[in-house]
């Protein structure tokens, strides 16, 4: 090359490296954390009791953000999983209910009630996945935790895999361990009859060895842009918990189990600074649903439409663009870490039409609101064993509507003035009761939900 052109030819060359770099370090590491079974008031951040001790929750929600109004997708836990990850909302996957560990499960209707409507055992492969998007964008991408999309019966297999044609790996994740049928596990410590997960030292507790691989997967990929989901198993049951973690507990293994799940966040958080790219990492934690003990000041739990069955603890630490130590009250839900994700990674969302969510940079930021005018609920399915019934429900402003599909009675609540759903306005405002009712049916309507039989759209 002459040297003219060599001259002319650096420039650019220097350029398109110095561009290629700046790329790259723009794009943050995305840990997602999401439990199970954990409501608000269950962990440091959000005013719980002094014995419960999670001390690396808090770390991430002083260095960061946390969301006072998050939701999740549904009552339970197959749906949301599936709202997290296609942006998508459970009425429009159509999978509306979590998926049972026996097959043929069905519930009953209550008596003269309708039937449940049909609803997926698995998440079709077909469906958006961010972790796809993701890949596109350069990304290495883990799954790490409980699944629980993958089809029915999986309390009947061997291993918790029915149909591995549905599991991680085939929504854009390199790697899956622990992701299965299961949605719980069978059982807690090592050998784990878990077909995703080899057994490493008998006796081990599952949510000590998920936190052991998450730092195995970030310390291989510390010089790469990565994305890791980890999904723990825990709180859900059945409650146990090590002996010494018990014993240090006074005995209470569900504080234990709690005090397990923070340490292996904390096993995340040391892995990141130990790698130098905490700095350089989104850091999400949040549940796939209420509680499975209830939250003190939300009614009831986990299954109900009521606030305490779908109000979730979040925070989010970004250093660079979250505030450390600041709160949000704009309400959030499952499909919004979809485009959140994507948007930071550098993608676009713009040919995903059935996309839901919302990118929640703005609130990061320090924006006090979306465009959103509301938030939707669609469970179109009977639990009488734990006393829960078909229904929906949608959220705006302070008010929120609950249209019992005519198994219980509607209600509609002012969360402002009456935060434990206690006192039913609907004869006192008819017609706002009329425009949330209108509301909600025209959102089933739009996403092709599928309703009872029997009970008119």
């Amino acid at each position: 090359m002459k040297l003219r052109s060599l001259c002319n030819f650096l420039p650019g060359l220097l350029l398109a490296l110095c561009t290629s770099t700046t790329t790259l370090a723009a794009k943050p590491n995305i840990v997602f954390i999401m439990v199970d079974d954990l409501g608000p008031g269950w962990v440091d951040f959000d005013g719980s009791s002094p014995e419960i001790n999670t001390p690396n929750l808090q770390r991430i929600a002083e260095s960061g953000m946390v969301f006072n109004k998050a939701y999740s997708a549904a009552t339970v836990c197959s749906p949301t999983r599936a709202a997290c990850i296609t942006g998508m909302s459970p009425a429009q996957i159509g999978l509306t209910t979590h998926i049972p560990g026996k097959a043929g499960n069905e519930r009953p209707a209550p008596k003269g009630g309708p039937r449940d409507a049909p609803s997926l055992n698995h998440l079709p492969l077909e469906m958006p996945s961010y972790a796809r998007e993701l890949k596109k964008q350069g990304y290495v991408t883990a799954f790490i935790g409980k699944w629980h999309l993958a089809g029915e019966g999986s309390m009947s297999s061997k291993d918790g895999i029915v149909d591995a044609r549905y599991h991680p790996e085939h929504f854009g994740f390199d790697s899956n361990i622990g992701g299965c049928a299961y949605g719980q596990p069978r059982p807690w410590f090592d050998p784990y009859r878990n077909g995703t997960i080899k057994n490493r030292k008998k006796g081990e507790y599952l949510t000590d060895r998920l936190g052991d691989e998450a730092v195995a997967f970030i310390e291989a990929n510390k010089d790469k842009s990565f994305h890791l989901s980890l999904w723990p198993y825990s709180v859900h049951t059945p409650i146990q918990a090590p002996k010494e973690l018990v014993k240090s507990n006074g005995g209470d293994k569900y504080l234990a189990m709690l005090e397990s799940m923070d340490a292996a966040v904390g096993k995340v958080l040391a892995a990141l600074e130990a790698t130098g790219t905490l700095e350089n990492t989104m850091l999400v934690f949040y549940s796939d649903n209420g509680g499975w003990k209830p939250t003190k000041g939300l009614a009831d739990k986990k299954g109900s439409l009521l606030e305490g069955g779908i109000r979730v603890p979040m925070a989010v630490s970004w250093p660079g663009v979250i505030k450390p130590g600041t709160s949000c009250d704009v309400p959030v839900n499952s499909m919004d870490f979809f485009p959140t994700f994507v948007h930071a990674a550098g993608g676009s969302t713009d040919e995903i039409t059935q996309l839901e969510g919302l990118d929640l940079k703005p609130l990061f930021e320090g924006k006090d609101k979306l465009d959103r005018e509301a938030l939707y609920w669609h469970y179109p399915h009977n639990r009488p064993d734990v006393k829960y019934f078909m229904g929906g429900a949608v959220l705006m402003g302070d008010w929120k509507l609950y249209d019992g599909y005519g198994t219980i009675p509607d209600a509609l609540f002012n969360l402002k003035d009456d935060p434990m759903e206690k006192k039913n306005l609907l004869s006192d405002h008819p017609e706002k009761a009329d425009q949330l009712r209108g509301k909600l049916a025209k959102w089933r309507e739009s996403i092709g939900a599928k309703m009872p039989p029997s009970v008119k759209k």
